[in-house]
């Protein structure tokens, strides 16, 4: 239940093993790479920057012609439900199994050919589209059931296609009636255009013109030689044969399932390949040999020693060496905690991983959290309904690690949430006939209840303070006055509030009276320890008196405990009531939806208030007494993992066995 204590590990080795040793160290999957030159901080010319990998490039353009090759694919296989994906095990492979997959599986060819199809399909939607807008140009002309180019062998006459607006029409038949021998017919009208077909002498041309200009006429050049409806039916032949090619094509793109898949674990390795060509950014070299080093788990350190040992025989050096306190802020953070507590290790890393130096508040926080997600929920039938849920989730699907631990964490939940619920006698709304508390009548006490829990969390939390700065010698005087005083002043405030209402016939009061003025002298003197000149010093010792309102604020951030607790007992309660008022026959059908529909509803939104509370209360009320936060997370070098889970060849002989 800590911070897993790390190492750096600096190893050296003939430069022609770097690909097998990286991919060895890739494969063990517990280490972080970085520049060598940290670590030798006074290099010599004997060691220089490797240079890039002289394959990285062509990796690249690798990696993304099989991410398109994805992408391309995507649009077309189909993908299962939400349910049926994760009804589907998790694919283990280690990289020795993803590397013969992709020497063996004719990716390059399977690429070759999306692209192929990928520019028909490209070619097909162009020509569609120009086809459509000569369909639509057609549609207008297809009555005229003639060749228009039959209008320009007229001897004596001329003919023209046009158009016109629809509100100059009556204007331009009236004067090409006033032309005499004209013929104006229309082939085609929208609701903004006529489509005309207009015959005139061709002595008349001239006068004919200044008719049709100022009728805003626009003359149609017919560019086909067959007739406007012969076209329009060829042109619609081809649209046709176009959807059918790229039907055809798409129902072929939609078989290709296996080769989804396929590409999908050679993305993997070339990921995890180009992971490794550049890595060269953390390496040294010489003439003849390489130079990493990075951080390990200490727990690790024989581990990676038999790892080195099995692809550079003799032929290294490997050195482990200790964390110095100088080192603590670059130091990676990787949290240890049983399994009961992992599952809480997210809420924390939303907040802000612990420095290397620091406490891990996950084991100190997850009993607090449970229990109050418990109080403000507060229902056994609620409780009993998240853990079976949980458990048939488990056992039914097959979850990534970090969802899984999600799951985890609100099944460990769902039991102080059913405790909870037998103490106050709730499930689903009713209440048993027996009840230690009553959310109806038992109000104040289950108020005093919550303040007394946030007053032992925040004493817990300075508890912590007190000891982390205990444990530096030149702390151990804030220790006593900044965190200690504080104790003292909430044990005082606790005297009082018994002193008045539990046992007002004693001295309690009083001497709680006097051991608050002491306590305020305390917390006074130790804030002034942070003053560095005298008035700075008076100034902060004032100060920190102004802190008084912040941890009765804190106190008070607890009564929520109490308010989402009875909120959704007596909300839970109102469904009941409001169903209880049907008839026999609708309270045994439209009652039971309703019934699973309003506490549905009430479960979520119970569940999510607690979820989301329960952080705040962590993260404000408890963090801010002991915790700094701002650690740096391990990030191990190993695959993405974005496409199948990759596991080391340690572990795969384990689960072989």
């Amino acid at each position: 239940m800590a911070i897993e204590k790390m190492q750096k590990f600096h190893l050296i080795t003939f430069y022609g093993k770097r690909d097998t040793v990286m991919e060895q160290l890739q494969d063990f999957q517990q280490i972080e790479l970085f520049s060598a030159e940290n670590y030798h901080k006074k290099t010599d010319s004997f060691f220089s920057q490797m240079q890039e990998h002289p394959e990285a490039d062509k990796i690249e353009n690798q990696v993304g012609n099989v991410s398109w090759a994805l992408s391309f694919l995507e649009q077309y296989i189909k993908k299962p439900g939400m349910v049926q994906a994760l009804r589907k095990p998790l694919r283990h492979y280690t990289l020795r199994q993803l590397s013969e997959h992709a020497n063996t599986f004719d990716w390059q060819n399977v690429y070759s050919d999306l692209r192929q199809q990928d520019k028909r399909l490209r070619t097909i939607e162009q020509k569609r589209q120009e086809l459509s807008l000569k369909e639509d140009e057609l549609n207008k002309w297809q009555y005229f059931d003639e060749n228009p180019a039959i209008l320009s062998t007229f001897n004596e006459t001329i003919g023209l296609l046009g158009t016109v607006p629809n509100t100059e029409l009556n204007h331009l038949k009236e004067e090409m009636r006033k032309l005499q021998h004209t013929y104006l017919e229309i082939i085609h009208q929208t609701s903004t255009t006529s489509y005309l077909l207009l015959l005139f002498l061709k002595e008349k041309s001239e006068e004919a013109h200044d008719i049709l200009n100022e009728a805003g006429f626009q003359e149609y050049e017919y560019p086909y030689e067959d007739k406007p409806a012969q076209v329009l039916k060829q042109t619609k032949e081809q649209l046709q044969q176009l959807a059918s090619e790229e039907k055809s094509i798409k129902t072929r793109l939609k078989t290709q399932k296996n080769n989804y898949e396929n590409l999908g674990l050679v993305a993997e390795y070339l990921d995890g390949l180009l992971m490794r060509v550049n890595a060269n950014k953390y390496l040294l070299q010489s003439n003849y040999t390489m130079e990493l080093t990075g951080w390990i788990p200490a727990k690790q350190t024989e581990q990676l020693d038999q790892q080195i040992r099995q692809v550079a025989g003799k032929d290294y050096f490997l050195e482990f060496t200790e964390v110095k306190e100088e080192e603590y802020s670059q130091t990676p953070v990787l949290l240890k905690n049983h399994k009961l507590i992992k599952p809480f290790e997210g809420l924390v890393e939303m907040y802000s991983l612990p420095q290397y130096w620091e406490l891990d508040p996950t084991p100190f926080m997850m009993p607090f959290y449970a229990l109050a997600f418990g109080l403000m929920v507060a229902d056994f039938g609620y409780g009993l309904l998240l853990f079976v849920a949980s458990a048939l989730a488990k056992y039914l699907l097959n979850f990534k690690p970090a969802m899984k631990q999600n799951i985890n964490m609100f099944q460990i939940c769902s039991v102080p949430t059913m405790m909870w619920g037998l103490i106050y006698g709730n499930i689903f709304g009713r209440q048993f006939s027996f009840q230690l508390l009553s959310t109806d009548s038992d109000i104040t006490e289950i108020l005093v209840m919550s303040m007394i829990f946030g007053f032992i969390q925040i004493m817990f939390g300075l508890g912590l303070k007190f000891y982390l700065l205990w444990q530096k010698e030149s702390a151990k005087l804030k220790a006593l006055l900044q965190a200690g005083a504080w104790m003292f002043f909430l044990i005082s405030v606790a005297m009082i509030a018994a002193g008045m209402v539990l046992v007002p016939d004693t001295s309690l009061q009083t001497i709680g009276i006097v051991c608050l003025i002491a306590s305020l002298v305390m917390i006074v003197i130790g804030g002034s320890l942070d003053g560095q000149t005298v008035i700075g010093k008076i100034g902060s010792g004032l100060y920190s008196i102004m802190n008084i309102t912040n941890y009765l604020s804190d106190l008070i951030s607890y009564t929520r405990l109490m308010a989402l607790g009875v909120a959704g007992g007596s909300i839970g309660a109102a469904f009941n009531l409001i169903l209880s008022y049907l008839p026999i026959p609708a309270k045994f059908t439209i009652g039971i939806v309703l019934f699973i529909g309003l506490h549905g509803l009430n479960i979520f939104l119970s569940h999510l208030s607690a979820y989301v509370h329960g952080i705040r209360l962590q993260y404000l009320e408890f963090f801010n007494k002991f915790y700094t936060g701002g650690g740096r997370v391990f990030k191990p070098f190993k695959s993405s993992e974005a496409y199948v889970q990759v596991i080391s060849e340690r572990k795969q002989e384990q689960e072989d066995k």
